[in-house]
């Protein structure tokens, strides 16, 4: 059998190639990290006010680590910062257009690698699969 390990390394390697391979393809290679979560977290919550301490808590950040993130995003133009409609002292965190427009094209690429990743496979196997995922994760988490 061969050493578990090294066959993950050799995964991950391949996915990280084929993940920017895709975002490149639809645009968005420099969404596939924080700010991407960021942007799908506004997308699917657009209907809600949401504010700093929302994306602090979705992406497990720190205060200061979600400050440069917002700072960056709205550098880039993904995002605005606005008076909360319900209380004015807070600033709500709004997408722009172009932000509405990589949410999309980062929701579509989401589905294009699930699509490729999990062609073919069981989903006894993928149930599998994430149940030893999560007992790693358990394990390193420790």
């Amino acid at each position: 059998m061969q050493d578990p390990f090294s066959l993950f390394k050799s995964f991950i390697n391949i996915i990280e190639a084929k993940v920017q391979e895709i975002a490149k393809e639809n645009d968005i290679e420099h969404l596939a990290g924080p700010q991407g979560y960021a942007v799908v977290y506004l997308f699917k919550n657009r209907d809600k006010e949401v504010f700093i301490k929302d994306i602090e808590e979705k992406l497990q950040i720190s205060k200061s680590v979600a400050s440069n993130l917002i700072k960056r995003m709205t550098k880039n133009g993904f995002i605005s910062i606005i008076p909360s409609s319900k209380d004015r002292r807070y600033k709500q965190v709004v997408l722009t257009t172009l932000g509405l427009e990589k949410a999309e094209a980062i929701i579509t690429f989401h589905k294009t690698i699930h699509e490729q990743l999990l062609k073919g496979v069981d989903k006894t196997d993928l149930e599998a699969a994430c149940r030893v995922f999560k007992q790693i994760k358990e394990n390193l988490e420790k």
